[in-house]
């Protein structure tokens, strides 16, 4: 980590484009947040996309805005994100979902400074500094033609690799305290602590959602618990059953986060709500529902 801060320190003060690489929940949008308001255009906009969450012709419409009447519904004329951020800096977060379409609109603003609204006719020049972000790693994507390579070598001047929780769990007892004092504040209440047992079974565990399920446990042991100082049996009923088990083999197996995701539903469904399990997995309700569907559960 302090490899990667020295890092951003470089980035921080340039005007070009930076790749943010790591897997979901490692802190992606908190690095391109520090990016933008540490460096040169801190004083401007900040605007953010999920390129996976939305269809090709709305990320088309969300980026670059449209004219009234292009099509049903567009009853007025609409700015898109990069004319919001116009001067700032403008993340695009999971841009490896974007569509081959999509990223020859993307590279085209890219490299000429100027867009055209949706359904209009008129060329607007914007100043944006690109951030992207990306769970997958685009530079295998590019060799294998599954995304553009003259977009990857655009958006890929500076490349900062963020690293799993698992490989970094030294951080785990300083992470835990920071969200601890994180609760304190936010809820008046006096911080709590987390003995040896606790942070010993915290560090045995795989995290496949990284810091972000670290900070989503964290919060919800510390809402049920009266205690001052929590430990190991505080923990255990909130991580997924596969891994109280504490069997080793399990412990460390390696998943995707589709796998996950179905196994975390599955041990926690007649525990959780849908809407829990969403805000922990750090995904909407619909998508949540959509899973469960799929997979029957």
């Amino acid at each position: 980590m302090k490899d990667v801060l020295k890092l951003l320190d470089k980035v921080t003060d340039s005007v070009f484009s930076v790749l943010i690489q790591g897997e979901s929940g490692t802190g992606k949008e908190l690095v391109a947040n520090a990016i933008h308001f540490n460096g040169p255009r801190k004083d401007k906009p900040f605007a953010a996309e999920n390129c996976a969450a939305i269809s090709e012709t709305l990320l088309e419409s969300e980026l670059f805005g449209y004219v009234r009447g292009a099509f049903t519904g567009a009853e007025r004329d609409r700015k898109g994100l990069f004319e919001i951020a116009h001067g700032g800096t403008l993340l695009l977060d999971e841009i490896a979902n974007m569509s081959p379409g999509m990223q020859v609109k993307l590279l085209r603003v890219l490299e000429t400074g100027e867009l055209r609204r949706v359904g209009g006719k008129d060329t607007i020049k914007v100043d944006v500094r690109v951030i992207s972000a990306s769970n997958k790693n685009l530079k295998e994507m590019t060799e294998k033609g599954q995304f553009r390579e003259d977009l990857f070598f655009r958006l890929n001047v500076f490349t900062v690799n963020l690293p799993p929780l698992r490989d970094r769990k030294e951080d785990i007892p300083l992470l835990v305290a920071h969200f601890l004092g994180e609760f304190s504040t936010a809820s008046g209440q006096p911080p709590k602590k987390v003995d040896a047992s606790a942070v010993h079974l915290l560090s045995d565990y795989h995290w496949p959602g990284n810091v972000r399920e670290l900070k989503n446990i964290i919060n919800s042991v510390v809402s049920l618990s009266d205690a001052n100082v929590l430990a190991a049996k505080d923990f255990v009923e909130q991580l997924p059953k596969i891994d109280r088990r504490r069997e080793r083999d399990a412990l460390f197996e390696d998943i995707s986060v589709e796998e996950y995701m179905r196994r975390f539903i599955v041990a926690n469904k007649d525990r959780l709500n849908n809407t829990e399990m969403a805000k922990i997995l750090g995904i909407s309700r619909k998508t949540l529902w959509d899973r469960r569907r799929k997979w029957n559960v």
